[in-house]
């Protein structure tokens, strides 16, 4: 073999040896890097994206009045965060990005990454600042589709399917009575309840161990808020026939208490109870949104369906379950689910019942069954002519408007339908877009939605952590199977050719 050879042949084996092959499961990008930008984190401070991010960045745009897709979005980035090694974690800069700003304060965003238990950075600014952000990434804005997200979430629309040992299921609608609004608030403030049934209803006998007397001397009497005139006011019905949605307020005092102390409720709360205790202090518990706590306790209630859900340091969970106890070996517990309204299906849910927000349809069943037997709820049947067959409508009048599926988005200025994606711009609020970007700040992976499996998406960035050699990865001398094969036929092709062109020079 000639020199020349000699020398091609060890730099195309170099080549072959030391180029990375690049296999993203996600949508590879060809894209320029992204400029430098400084927008404020959730701590207040200033965060200069490009040098304060180190490595491998991943890049998602969140809202925290988000009721669906970004709790969902930001656990699964949580579980990627947990599936990389110390060393890949260390060259990871996870960040999330508000699309609305004017909402998203650095005392939200503090709010929303501790309930969501990540310590990555949040970032927001003013309209102003954000724009060229969401421009540089094709994110499409739109305050109204962020405001009909935030009001579409109707509770009395939600449902809860029980799934028993026998895999028998029945669906519960949800129901917020004066009674449901009273145990459940009591529950997270911590208090106990005496209450009891009898032909007219049930009656509350004491709150936190202090009970009404015997003689009737006084009782523990239901108030309403009247929102209209700002005044409390006595129900003149029993707390199993107040509606908790019509009547958001409630306060209970002793029926020779005075009124008119009453403290007034917040009325930012979606619910709340007011207490004013025989000695004449208050306390008052609300609620900021319905949790699948609040829709299973009210759900199973209305249903007069026995369970135990017990308050812990570690928040509410499910126990018993119509008279059915898990057992205290883990051999199987209750296991929460959630309906996928987009992939029609459903889902374990990654985080417990008080941080899964405002949910349309939860299944409860018992760990050991199979996900796929748990019949659909009946309410969310599609008509094939809904959003051009691919998607479903939420919402109601002016704010009604499609979810439309995986890789298909609104037609210009037609919400309620749904055509295919034919650019790199999306309308987040509707849908949502991450990124995961080389350490050069060029994206170079994108995942839409929020049903991406977490495996999937590690996978990506190990592997574009292997390619820039960070994480702890180093140069792989050693080829793959494939590349030995292709190798060896080259060593041998280039062997003939030589013997070949000896022979002849011989001859």
């Amino acid at each position: 073999m000639r020199l020349g050879q000699k020398a091609a042949l060890t730099v195309f084996l170099s080549l072959l040896l030391l180029a990375p092959a690049s296999a993203y499961i996600g949508k590879q990008l060809a894209r320029a890097p992204v400029d430098s930008f400084t927008l404020t984190d959730q701590a207040g401070e200033d965060f200069s994206f490009g040098t304060d991010t180190e490595g491998v960045v991943i890049v998602s745009f969140i809202f925290t009045r988000c009721p669906d897709v970004c709790p969902v979005l930001t656990q699964s980035l949580a579980a990627v965060e947990a599936a990389l090694t110390e060393d890949e974690r260390a060259d990871v800069t996870f960040v999330s990005i508000s699309v609305d700003p004017e909402y998203d304060t650095p005392a939200a965003l503090t709010e929303y990454s501790e309930r969501m238990g990540v310590s990555w950075p949040h970032l927001t600014g003013t309209t102003e600042e954000m724009q060229p952000v969401w421009d540089m990434f094709g994110v499409v804005v739109q305050q109204n589709v962020i405001d009909m997200h935030v009001m579409d979430y109707q509770p009395g629309e939600a449902s809860v399917t029980v799934v028993d040992t026998s895999n028998n299921s029945t669906q519960h609608m949800f129901a917020w009575s004066g009674w449901s609004v009273t145990q459940t608030m009591a529950s997270t403030a911590g208090w106990t309840v005496n209450s009891s049934i009898s032909e007219y209803g049930r009656m509350l006998h004491g709150i936190n161990g202090m009970d009404s007397p015997s003689d009737w001397s006084w009782w523990w009497e239901l108030n309403l808020w009247n929102a209209t005139n700002g005044t409390w006011e006595a129900s003149d019905v029993g707390m199993d026939d107040v509606d908790g949605m019509e009547n958001q307020h409630l306060a209970w005092m002793p029926s020779n208490g005075n009124r008119s102390l009453l403290p007034s409720p917040n009325e930012t709360h979606v619910s709340s109870v007011s207490v004013q205790w025989p000695n004449g202090t208050h306390d008052q518990i609300g609620q900021d949104a319905f949790t699948a706590y609040h829709i299973t306790q009210g759900a199973l209630n209305g249903a007069e369906t026995n369970a135990t859900i017990e308050n812990t340091a570690y928040g509410h969970y499910l126990s018993s379950l119509a008279d059915e106890d898990a057992p205290d070996d883990y051999t199987w517990w209750w296991n929460l689910y959630g309906w996928n309204e987009t992939g029609g299906q459903w889902e374990s849910s990654n985080v417990g019942m008080d941080d899964f927000l405002e949910p349309l349809h939860l299944a409860w069943a018992p760990s050991y069954t199979n996900i796929s037997t748990i019949p659909a709820p009946t309410s969310t049947a599609q008509d094939e002519t809904l959003c051009n067959g691919h998607g479903w409508e939420m919402g109601s009048g002016e704010s009604k408007h499609c979810m439309c599926d995986s890789g298909y988005t609104w037609a210009e200025g037609d919400p309620l339908s749904c055509v295919p994606e034919t650019t790199e711009e999306y309308n987040v609020g509707h849908s949502t877009i991450t990124y995961i970007l080389a350490p050069d700040l060029t994206p170079t992976v994108a995942w839409t939605g929020d049903s991406w499996r977490v495996e999937d998406f590690t996978a990506d960035v190990q592997e574009l952590l292997e390619k820039e050699q960070l994480g702890g990865y180093e140069a792989d001398l050693v080829p793959s199977p494939s590349l030995l094969m292709t190798t060896t036929a080259l060593l041998a092709a280039f062997a003939y050719v030589g013997a070949r062109r000896t022979k002849s020079g011989n001859d």
